[in-house]
């Protein structure tokens, strides 16, 4: 075979011109087929806490553990599992992922207490914590950048639809077996994914790139992408990001030309994911509080998590036409107002369920599709190198806003008096207002087609 050694490739070149079908397509199902394993794990928590409370005699208080260890899991789960993928691969790391989710909530099915059960949640968190940075980065490197926003949103929307999957089986599995079985089929069904895709996923040929020892393979790979046999490894490839690096990742992401994404992506990530896992984790025990009943939670819930469907596919196409900066922006400030809506329906009691359930469906379309277009961003933001340890971190510090997420429901219930419910979901929506600015302010937004 003749050699190729002086001929250089740039690999974005290549993915940007193949087709989206078949290779990156079918590396587009497996993501989402795992990240719904992912959107179950996460919103599992909400849909057994009254369950919990009951049986296990405690305070709404004491549920609240279950959330922070399942926030600091998720926290350290981002930082080391994007680091890991940076340096062993996307991959590898993203089964690491499925494991912790096996082990942790086979252990957590076990659990005879809130401490041991919350210990244990720590474990299912790790796992929960790296695969969707993992997702976005694995897609944002094999798929064609005329339609990469879009697949990274349908891809991140699988967690929100994840979750809407978690209360149609709740609803079956639950009355039948009780609520240690969400927990049985969270740890056998990562179990089963990676057996079926661990042959079939492919690394990532950005990674590849980087790395000339494996250069054989990234051939393979790109060959298999454009369904001919074009390369054969002893090519020089580069991927050409104009990227601007310092000594290692974290300095990179500090340095003059990333510095300001990377504060208001922080900021941006962290508020929301405070309002998003404050519906996610605490909407049930609310709308509980404020004499709805379990019937009425649970649809807000599904309708909050199934509607981050329209919201994220949906935003993700405007995006690509107007770019991403007026349309997320436009969705945050939106979802501040349901936020608002939600509380000041809730304060009337009966009477107004139609319009608190399109409240709920249309905060959960803004809310949830705020986490895609976070992703979206901060992928298009970084270079390659640093892009799994930017936003896995990114995601880590988000994890603060989790962390609240318990906290902030923990604090009103303590109060004496408790305050009117409207004024709890108004304080929740201030949060989503500062999601609006800082979002606004990123400085690395997608462009407009064209």
């Amino acid at each position: 075979m003749a050699t190729n050694s002086s001929k250089t490739v740039d690999v974005g070149a290549v993915i940007d011109s193949a087709s989206y079908f078949w290779v990156p397509f079918g590396i587009t199902v497996m993501m989402v087929i795992i990240m719904l394993t992912d959107g179950f794990g996460l919103f599992t928590t909400g849909y057994i806490g009254p369950l919990v409370v009951k049986d296990w005699h405690i305070g709404r208080a004491e549920l609240s553990w279950m959330g922070y260890t399942q926030m600091g899991g998720m926290a350290l789960g981002s930082v080391l599992l994007g680091w890991i993928s940076d340096h062993i691969g996307r991959k590898k790391a993203y089964f690491t992922c499925l494991a912790l989710l096996f082990v942790g909530s086979l252990l957590c099915y076990a659990a005879g207490n809130i401490w041991v059960l919350s210990g244990f949640r720590f474990i299912t968190g790790l796992g929960l914590g790296g695969i969707t940075p993992l997702a976005t980065t694995l897609i944002s490197e094999w798929t064609p950048k005329r339609i990469r926003s879009v697949v990274v949103a349908c891809v991140i929307v699988s967690v929100p639809l994840g979750g809407s999957l978690t209360g149609l089986l709740a609803g079956w599995l639950i009355p039948a077996y009780g609520w240690r079985s969400l927990f049985l089929v969270g740890a056998v069904v990562p179990l089963v994914l990676v057996a079926l895709f661990w042959l079939l996923l492919p690394e990532s040929p950005k990674y590849l790139a980087l790395r000339p020892a494996l250069y054989p393979q990234l051939a393979k790979a790109l060959n298999r992408l454009i369904g001919e046999q074009r390369f054969d490894g002893t090519e020089t490839f580069v991927v050409v990001e104009n990227a601007k690096t310092s000594s290692n990742w974290f300095s990179t992401i500090w340095n003059s030309r990333y510095r300001r994404s990377t504060v208001f992506i922080w900021i941006a990530f962290t508020f929301n994911t405070l309002v998003l896992y404050i519906f996610s984790n605490s909407l049930p025990l609310l709308f509980d509080w404020a004499s709805q009943s379990a019937a009425m939670a649970s649809r807000s819930l599904s309708l909050f998590s199934g509607g981050g469907v329209i919201g994220s596919i949906g935003g993700a196409f405007l995006m690509g036409l107007w770019g991403s900066r007026g349309v997320g922006t436009a969705a945050a400030f939106i979802g501040a107002a349901a936020t608002a809506a939600i509380g000041v329906l809730l304060l009337h009691g009966h009477g107004s369920e139609l319009a608190l359930l399109i409240s709920c469906f249309i905060g959960g379309a803004v809310i949830n599709g705020m986490q895609s277009y976070l992703y979206a961003v901060g992928a298009h933001a970084y270079p390659t190198e640093i892009r799994g340890s930017a936003i896995g971190m990114a995601q880590a510090f988000s994890r603060f806003g989790g962390l609240l997420s318990a906290t902030v429901p923990q604090v009103y219930f303590s109060l004496h008096p408790v305050p009117s419910i409207d004024r709890f979901f108004w304080f929740v929506a201030v949060c989503a207002v500062v999601t609006t600015v800082s979002y606004f302010l990123i400085p690395s937004h997608i462009p407009p087609k064209g």
